[in-house]
């Protein structure tokens, strides 16, 4: 069953980041991996840089979660518009 969240704007990016530690925490409890996939563009920005800090940082076990690029340009990984690159500068 489809569960929705919906935040306000404040809210958006700090329970975006606990939505994904959740869900990672929960996946590679159950399956013992867990699976992201993601985004670019300027919208998602803010929620990687939270989960690359503290505590989000260490509430998700990185050696079994697996990275996936959801819409990633053919640009060189130095590119502005590389998803790719936005998510290394986080």
């Amino acid at each position: 069953m489809t569960n929705i969240q919906v935040f306000e704007d404040a809210e958006l990016t700090p329970g975006t980041a606990e939505y994904i530690v959740l869900a990672a925490q929960r996946a590679i409890a159950d399956r013992g991996r867990f699976s992201l996939a993601l985004s670019g563009g300027s919208t998602p920005r803010p929620v990687y840089e939270l989960l690359a800090q503290a505590p989000f940082r260490e509430q998700i076990d990185w050696s079994r979660t697996h990275v996936w690029w959801g819409d990633e340009r053919c640009v060189p990984p130095d590119d502005p518009q590389c998803n790719y690159g936005l998510a290394r500068e986080a």
